[in-house]
C-alpha cells in the first residue's frame, strides 16, 4: 500500500464506528439477531470440523466470530484495523485470537495454515492490483481444499449504489459472475454466489420475504427484456460467494 492511499484509509479506520454515527453499544440480541442471519446464509459452506483453524478477515465487532464460538468452532482468529471494532470483537468473542493489524500481513506470516477464510464487507476496499495480491495472500494462506467466503456489495442490484457509495473507503464492485472471473483467474475452483435474501424469524420477515421474490421477479423481467438474461439473478444489495482451493 502507498503512502498515498495508507494515509485516509487509517484516518477512517481508526474512527470506524464513530464516523458512521452507530456508536450505541451493541447488545446480546443484536450478535444473535446477525449470527441467525449467518447462519442461514452460509449453509453448507462452514467446515463440519468444528476443530478447523478459521480467519475473519477484516472481522469488524466480531459477529460472525460470536456465530462461530455459538457453534462450538475452537481455533478463531480475527484481524482487523479499526481499533474501535477491534475492542467490541474481543468483548463479545473471547474464545478467539483478535489482532488488530494490516491482514496481507498476517496472511503472508501464516502460509497454508487455514481451512476456511472469510472475508464479509472487505474485498471491495481495495484496489484491482491489491486485490490481486490479497487473492494469492489467501490461496497461500489455505490448506489444500481450504475455502474462502465473501461478501461484497453487488453491481447488478439496482440499489448498489446505496452500499457502494455509503463508506468513503470503497475502491471496487463485482458483479457476482465478474468475481468468479477474478476467483478463477487466481487459480480457485467450485464458485458459488448467493443473494443476501431476508432471512424469515418472524411474521415481519415472512412478509419481506415473500415481497422481495415479487421484486425480484420483476427485476429479472426487466433484465430478460432489454438483453435477454438475467444476470446471474441476484439482485441483493450484497452477495455472498465461496470458493475453494484446489
Amino acid at each position: 500500500m502507498t503512502d498515498s492511499t495508507r494515509g485516509y484509509r487509517q484516518k477512517y479506520y481508526g474512527r470506524y464506528i464513530s464516523l458512521r454515527g452507530d456508536e450505541r453499544e451493541p447488545q446480546l440480541k443484536d450478535y444473535r439477531q446477525c449470527a441467525d442471519v449467518f447462519k442461514a446464509h452460509l449453509r453448507n459452506w462452514l467446515p463440519a470440523d468444528r476443530n478447523s483453524p478459521v480467519l475473519d478477515m477484516g472481522c469488524g465487532d466480531g459477529k460472525f466470530l460470536f456465530l462461530l464460538e455459538q457453534m462450538g468452532y475452537t481455533d478463531l482468529t480475527g484481524v482487523d484495523l479499526s481499533p474501535e471494532q477491534i475492542a467490541q470483537a474481543r468483548q463479545w468473542c473471547p474464545g478467539a485470537r483478535i489482532i488488530q493489524g494490516d491482514v496481507r500481513q498476517f496472511l503472508r506470516e501464516n502460509s497454508e495454515k487455514f481451512s476456511l477464510i472469510t472475508g464479509f464487507d472487505i474485498i471491495e476496499h481495495f484496489r484491482k492490483d491489491e486485490l490481486l495480491d490479497l487473492l494469492s495472500l489467501i490461496k497461500a494462506a489455505l490448506n489444500s481444499g481450504g475455502r474462502v467466503i465473501f461478501r461484497t456489495p453487488n453491481a447488478v442490484s439496482p440499489w448498489a449504489g446505496t452500499v457502494s457509495y455509503g463508506d468513503f473507503t470503497h475502491e471496487w464492485f463485482f458483479t457476482p459472475g465478474g468475481l468468479a472471473n477474478i476467483l478463477n483467474l487466481q487459480g480457485f475452483t467450485n464458485y458459488e454466489a448467493r443473494a443476501c435474501e431476508p432471512h424469515v424469524h418472524g411474521l415481519k420477515t415472512l412478509i419481506r420475504a415473500g415481497l422481495w421474490q415479487v421484486v425480484k421477479l420483476g427485476y429479472a423481467l426487466v433484465n430478460v427484456i432489454e438483453t435477454g438474461g438475467s444476470y446471474d439473478g441476484i439482485y441483493t444489495r450484497v452477495f455472498l460467494a465461496t470458493a475453494v482451493k484446489p
